[in-house]
């Protein structure tokens, strides 16, 4: 099963924790790409069947699944 692309939101009262966060969500499985401590979002891979484990993760708001997109190249006729 391949890993799903996320973004995981964490809540203001707890953005001055974003390292720890984090690691507890690396621990619960997911790989972790980019943290965004500014905005207090954290970005990775995580397979589908452990995402419900980020939800036990103090501090997590929200998980929302990244969307993909390629667009066609523009020699193509499709424009």
């Amino acid at each position: 099963m391949s890993e799903v692309k996320i973004s995981v939101s964490v809540d203001d009262a707890h953005l001055t924790q974003m390292q720890q966060i984090s690691q507890q969500l690396q621990s619960s499985g997911m790989n972790i790409e980019q943290t965004l401590s500014s905005i207090g979002v954290i970005c990775g891979s995580i397979q589908p069947d452990r995402l419900n484990s980020l939800y036990q993760v103090e501090g997590v708001k929200n998980i929302e699944s990244q969307q993909g997109y390629q667009l066609a190249p523009p020699d193509s006729n499709v424009q």
